[in-house]
């Protein structure tokens, strides 16, 4: 047997490992069932019924806003400055989706990315952003990323790029300080913990570029400024947020 046929057969053999890992082909990634029906998205149509798509939405932040709204922009937005342009999502930061983004990032369900970043793709698609130069997504510290064994982001952020052709950039941005977890701090709190926790390798990568900054969730926002403010202080010309899903206006 060739060195060329030995490595296909290896190839082969892992491919058919990782299908039985990840399953995907008619297997919704949300109920872990298999429908005929299920598409790339990898959600059928019980489980999409539970996801809260956001209709309308802030121009600035994303959070959904009523459509009656006589300010263009949400309270969230009058009461924060942000660096970035705008941040924009698919879906609602709900229970149904809480519990699928909390197994993608703490129970090892890599594979997930799929699914989240083919919604994230078809919402690029429709908000019309104009032309992205580089997609960037936000960094883990090392000692995060070594203990989960991925950055969710980044796959994401993969995926969008191989997805959209738009080129990808994931060693240049990096997170300085290993920071505690976000989730049970206040707006405050976050801000704080964030600050000055990023900082760019060569920042002749972002000279005057359009990046498109690829996250998981937009709560308070805290994250994606702090990356958008040390993006811009580096030379990019602007940033522009997308994350899987955004919660309700933050205290």
């Amino acid at each position: 047997m060739t060195m060329s046929n030995k490595e296909s057969m290896l190839k082969k053999l892992c491919n058919s490992a990782l299908d039985l890992l990840f399953p995907e082909e008619g297997v919704c990634f949300y109920c872990d069932k298999y429908y005929e029906d299920v598409k790339e998205d990898h959600i059928c149509s019980d489980c999409r019924d539970k996801l809260v798509f956001i209709k309308d939405k802030c121009p600035t932040c994303g959070k959904p806003m009523h459509s009656s709204s006589i300010s263009d922009k949400c309270s969230y937005c009058v009461d924060n400055t942000f660096y970035f342009t705008k941040a924009f999502s698919p879906l609602e930061f709900t229970g149904h989706l809480r519990d699928a983004v909390y197994r993608f990032k703490f129970q090892s369900k890599p594979y997930m990315y799929k699914s989240f970043g083919e919604l994230m793709v078809r919402a690029i698609e429709n908000e019309n952003i104009g032309p992205i130069d580089l997609i960037v997504p936000v960094p883990l510290h090392r000692r995060r990323r070594a203990e989960r064994g991925y950055n969710q982001s980044e796959l994401l952020a993969k995926y969008i790029s191989s997805k959209l052709n738009i080129p990808l950039d994931y060693k240049n941005l990096i997170r300085m300080k290993s920071t505690k977890l976000q989730t049970k701090l206040s707006r405050n709190e976050r801000q704080k913990n964030i600050k000055n926790a990023f900082s760019v390798k060569d920042k002749g990568v972002f000279m005057n570029k359009r990046i498109l900054l690829v996250d998981d969730i937009f709560t308070t926002g805290a994250t994606v400024n702090e990356c958008s403010k040390t993006l811009l202080e580096n030379g990019a010309r602007e940033v522009i947020v997308v994350t899987i899903a955004t919660g309700k206006s933050f205290k």
